[in-house]
């Protein structure tokens, strides 16, 4: 007979394979941001190494102007080949009020 999965696990093995990807995708985003000089930042619960089975990525990119299209499009490619839902801004767009209250979370890839 075939064990049933409750809902509980269902949920803890969803976040679990969220938080591998987000390993995975960290070094990814780490070396385009080097290579194309500008920096990733990823805040919240993939920062903090707390993802939840519904979790998304929160990152900001602060990249030279010229190159924030291409970031962008390079960061959300990445997530999605991950199975990760991105949650993109650009860093200049941000309140100092919204920095202030993600700073301890931030986790800077570059």
């Amino acid at each position: 007979m075939q064990r049933i999965v409750t809902l509980p696990e269902r949920k803890a093995a969803e976040a679990a394979r969220r938080a591998l990807a987000v390993e995975a995708l960290v070094p990814v985003l780490a070396e385009y941001a080097r290579v194309h000089g500008g920096r990733f930042l990823l805040f919240g619960s993939a920062a903090r190494g707390t993802m939840t089975y519904h979790s998304d990525v929160d990152i900001l990119l602060d990249f030279p102007e010229d190159a924030l299209d291409e970031a962008w499009g390079f960061a959300e490619t990445a997530c999605w080949d991950r199975k990760l839902e991105p949650d993109l801004m650009p860093y200049r767009w941000c309140k100092a009020v919204f920095l202030d209250h993600v700073e301890a979370d931030l986790r800077v890839l570059a």
